[in-house]
């Protein structure tokens, strides 16, 4: 007969006593006897042919190693089994002993899920951001694209505020001799967009095209690096090139140009910028609310990962990175140090997630995939997810995500902070 008891050690570590009796550890160690005698080659005899008394003699610490390593596997093996254990990672024999009848007592220790405990997940306070959008913000965004539209004409004037300016720059010693290492070529500014180094850039106006000058930035006695403070840079600059936007006008003919289906008018574009924009920043307000909300849940019921579960987390996203950036010099270990907090993050609160599922009894309805499935714009992508079941399972999880979300939203308070964009 085999018994165990199991004792929670933390909230992911176990300890499984398994106690074996004489009985059925007799059959294992037989077996092992036979094992040993087909791995030797004793003298006198062919292998696998010496006589079982000559092993036991002989091998009788091979024998017993086996006996007792092969005796915890099946036992552990038939208490997974019997008390549906989660075994995460290696588990580790601790303790091994024989009482006076021979029985063997194992103690095992093992990492498992964890007990979820949720403490303090409904009635939390947050703030939801909601964006006012302006006629200026349409205003700014319809000039964004005017800029992507512009035509890029060569000037051979002065340089201006607004343009557009390729630059060489030559570093250069007090005697103005170049200095090794200094030398900055093909440097593109736009003049005025204070990208570009404020007192350098003033000393540009009025270059032109092919005109070399020097310039010199002269830094503070205050200066907060103490290494710069009073220091002189002194450049030899060469403009390579300086050159214009010339926007298109705004009217109908120019929105006639752009081919949009759905914009036919000045106006149509200025009512869908804003339908755009109003669109962007609500999902960037609920997206932060569901950090903020992700975060107050992590750090207010506290959960321990285990170090199986992030160890494999962390080699996926190793993959991931290496996948991506083929030439990365970085070492996996500097990878995961990168990646360790935020993992950890990840997996507990993916942990809280599914024990708010659990304990609410949130799931995924079949009119919840057809109402996905409809907001789909393309048909022909509602016929791959309804082809495909792994891309409909991916679907149902997000579906899911966004159900506990708004589940926790509905059991919060939330204060709304109007942000006026000008």
């Amino acid at each position: 007969m085999i018994s165990t008891e199991i004792k929670n050690l933390s909230e992911i570590k176990r300890e499984l006593t398994i106690t074996m009796e004489k009985e059925d550890l007799e059959p294992i160690r037989e077996k092992q006897i036979k094992r040993v005698r087909k791995e030797v080659q004793f003298p006198g005899f062919r292998k696998g042919k010496a006589p079982l008394g000559v092993i036991k003699n002989k091998y009788a610490d091979t024998i017993e190693a086996y006996t007792i390593d092969a005796a915890i596997e099946e036992g552990f093996k038939k208490a997974t089994r019997e008390l549906d254990l989660v075994i995460l990672g290696q588990p580790e024999a601790k303790k091994v002993d024989f009482t006076e009848q021979g029985d063997m007592i194992s103690v095992i220790e093992f990492q498992t899920n964890p007990e979820v405990k949720l403490q303090e997940y409904k009635g939390l306070s947050f703030v939801k951001d909601k964006y006012i959008i302006t006629d200026k913000t349409v205003d700014s965004s319809i000039e964004q694209l005017l800029h992507q539209k512009a035509e890029i004409e060569t000037v051979e004037g002065p340089i201006e505020k607004g343009q557009q300016v390729v630059l060489d720059l030559q570093e250069l010693d007090e005697q103005g001799e170049p200095l090794p290492g200094k030398s900055y070529n093909d440097i593109s500014i736009k003049v005025g967009e204070g990208r570009f180094d404020p007192e350098l850039e003033e000393q540009l106006y009025g270059l032109k095209n092919g005109a070399e000058k020097r310039i010199e930035k002269i830094y503070p006695e205050d200066y907060p690096q103490k290494e710069m403070a009073g220091k002189k840079e002194i450049y030899l600059v060469k403009v390579k090139n300086v050159q214009k936007e010339i926007l298109p006008v705004l009217d109908d003919e120019f929105i006639k140009d752009l081919n949009y289906e759905d914009i036919k008018t000045v106006e149509d574009l200025q009512r869908v910028t804003k339908e755009n924009l109003e669109k962007q920043y609500t999902n960037e307000a609920e997206n932060r609310l569901s950090e903020d909300i992700a975060q107050a849940l992590v750090d207010k019921n506290p959960v321990e990962v285990p170090q199986p579960v992030l160890d494999d987390y962390l080699e996926r996203i190793i993959r991931d990175v290496r996948k991506k950036q083929p030439d990365l010099k970085m070492k996996d270990e500097e990878i995961r140090r990168n990646y360790e907090a935020e993992a950890l993050f990840s997996l507990k609160w993916s942990y809280l997630r599914e024990q708010i599922i659990k304990e609410e009894n949130i799931s995924v309805s079949k009119e919840d995939e057809e109402k996905f499935l409809a907001e789909l714009e393309n048909p022909q992508m509602r016929e791959i997810y309804e082809k495909y079941p792994e891309l409909m399972a991916q679907a149902k999880n997000e579906i899911l995500y966004r159900k506990v979300i708004q589940f926790l939203i509905e059991n919060s308070k939330i204060e709304e902070n109007e942000i006026k964009l000008d």
